[in-house]
């Protein structure tokens, strides 16, 4: 079925009355007064017709480049937004289809198999159609709505290369299709503290736990660091985090990935590089450590009598900040909320502003322009924000290996088998790479010893159904009331996040909780060194508990807990 998408260009006054159209922040959200198809704009239109629409869709594009659309259906709504982000930013979303699939390495060559094969490692392996569910209850048809809109476009490439943007002939590349998988990865994400965790294990065999608390300051507790005995700590300073790392970095494209037309005079790239290189060691302020300075803590590792070696990310420094000022505070009588959640800029930018119309939702905001919906925006009940907190929401698990099978681990007092999947992996220039990902019921194995009979694992919350970033604001899109807002905060699973709303005419925050591990023993830090499955002095187990916040409304939710209790294999 071939139905009209209608592009509208507003152009001066009519820019204002387009943007208008946003949901005001009022009790009850109305349906614009005037329809874009009859208001008396400047606009330049562009009509296109495309399969799989099922009715006639508007999309009205302000004078800062905003879409807004609307559509009759659902399922059009999504689409349309797939269609409109990936018609706009189609080399992010190409790179971000490579990264989420494992073949970047298929894109700019061997340099990047080690980032793929750390994807893959840590791809979710679970039900799609139950994942895709839980961010939404139609999300099983919504995020398969929103990658038609998404390949819409790429087959518009495909019969029109005109279309494609500059950085596809300087590669020498063309956009794939998408697939629900890619919507629902978790490579973006800002995950957790297992380096952290391993930088504070080698540091305790370093120089002992007690020196690394003094340098660390876990204010205000006084947690045991000490590693457990079973664990081998001369072998901690190993490479062992070395594919998450991989899979985690950012994609950085290079003199010798370009066609060779347009590679340029390597001398001036140089000097290039070298500028920028300069820029990103220049200290902050006079007197602060540079780069090359190894910190702890926040404080230079030789002003604490410590190694060179021990160093880790001043994280404790990090941080953003949101906040809700009451309507009866203000002199317009509504709330004000200002969100901060400190991410790097960029070009093209991470956030993607859009607004949503179609039946049952009228929302506009940012996000990524990845993911449907909008993460941070207002709906004309209640506006909504998110920032970061720290949280332990990964754990390194070191495995004793069967002499005689090392795909064979100790847990507790037995042999358990890992679950070895084998793929292959595009390389440009070369052949397929074949791949093998082994799994503990704990998570994926980033690290084998085989001399001293020792493997290594992550255990991730992010892995847990419900973990891919911010998805789960399809919920909170919709929500209508602080309650109805709390219960889709219970839908998020990614570690860790504050998320702030306020209604209509009032003002309330809240700080929903995410899926960390739970020890039986005394206090751990909050990023902890690793722990061992043999014998077993620590108990962890999963737990999610629900949303909770300052006022008597906060925690009504239901809890929604998606974690396991250490009893099933994994992955499922």
């Amino acid at each position: 079925m071939y139905v009209p998408i209608r592009f509208l260009t507003a152009l001066g006054t009519g820019a204002l009355l387009a943007h208008g159209h946003a949901p005001a922040l009022a009790q009850e959200p109305a349906a614009p007064a005037v329809s874009p198809r009859t208001a008396a704009l400047t606009q330049s239109p562009t009509t296109l017709t495309l399969p799989g629409l099922q009715a006639s869709v508007e999309i009205i594009r302000d004078r800062w480049g905003i879409n807004h659309i609307y559509a009759e259906t659902e399922y059009d709504l999504f689409f349309a937004q797939g269609y409109a982000a990936a018609r706009d930013r189609l080399f992010q979303f190409e790179v971000w289809r490579a990264q989420a699939t494992g073949t970047v390495a298929e894109m700019l060559g061997p340099d990047e198999l080690q980032r793929d094969i750390g994807f893959r490692l840590f791809r979710y392996r679970g039900d799609m159609t139950a994942e895709m569910n839980h961010y939404h209850d139609r999300g099983s048809r919504i995020i398969p709505a929103y990658v038609d809109g998404v390949n819409a476009y790429i087959a518009e490439t495909e019969t029109n290369p005109e279309l494609l943007p500059i950085e596809f002939e300087l590669l020498g590349i063309r956009p794939k299709r998408w697939t629900p998988e890619v919507v629902i990865s978790r490579h973006q994400g800002l995950l957790g503290n297992i380096g952290t965790e391993l930088g504070y294990g080698r540091a305790v065999v370093a120089v002992g736990a007690e020196a690394v608390k003094r340098a660390a300051n876990f204010h205000p507790g006084d947690p045991d660091i000490t590693l457990d005995p079973a664990i081998d700590g001369a072998l901690l300073s190993q490479d062992i985090l070395g594919l998450y790392n991989a899979f985690r970095g950012r994609v950085r494209f290079r003199r010798e990935h370009l066609v060779p037309d347009h590679r340029g005079d390597s001398e001036a790239l140089g000097r290039l590089e070298a500028a920028a290189g300069g820029v990103r060691g220049a200290t902050a302020f006079p007197g602060a450590a540079s780069e090359s300075t190894p910190v702890v803590a926040g404080r230079p590792a030789d002003a604490l009598g410590l190694p060179g070696a021990l160093t880790w990310p001043d994280l404790e420094s990090l941080g953003s900040n949101n906040w809700v000022v009451s309507g009866r505070l203000s002199e317009s009588g509504y709330p004000l909320m200002a969100n901060d959640p400190h991410r790097a800029q960029s070009a093209p930018s991470l956030r993607y502003w859009v607004h949503l119309v179609g039946p049952g939702w009228n929302v506009i905001g940012g996000g990524e322009p990845e993911i449907p919906g909008v993460s941070i925006g207002h709906n004309g009940y209640g506006a909504w924000g998110l920032t970061v907190f720290r949280t332990d929401g990964e754990d390194l698990y070191v495995y004793e290996t069967d002499p005689d099978d090392p795909n064979r681990y100790r847990y507790r007092d037995g042999w358990e088998e890992m679950t070895v999947i084998t793929e292959e992996i595009p390389v440009k220039g070369r052949a397929p790479h074949t791949a093998e990902f082994k799994y503990t019921r704990h998570g994926p194995v980033v690290f084998e010893d085989p001399g001293s009979r020792v493997a290594y694992a992550v255990r991730a919350a992010w892995l847990e159904p419900g973990g891919a970033p911010y998805l789960a604001s399809l919920r909170m899109n919709q929500a209508k009331t602080w309650e109805e807002f709390v219960e889709a905060c219970n839908y998020s699973n990614i570690p860790g996040e504050n998320m702030v709303w306020t209604a209509a005419t009032s003002g309330t925050a809240t700080s929903p909780s995410r899926p960390s591990p739970v020890s039986t023993t005394p206090p751990k830090a909050s990023s902890r060194p690793p722990t061992t499955t043999s014998p077993p002095t620590t108990t962890r187990t999963w737990t999610r508990s629900a949303t909770s916040g300052p006022t008597p409304t906060a925690g009504r939710g239901r809890s929604r807990s998606s974690a396991r209790d250490g009893s099933t294999p994994w992955p499922t």
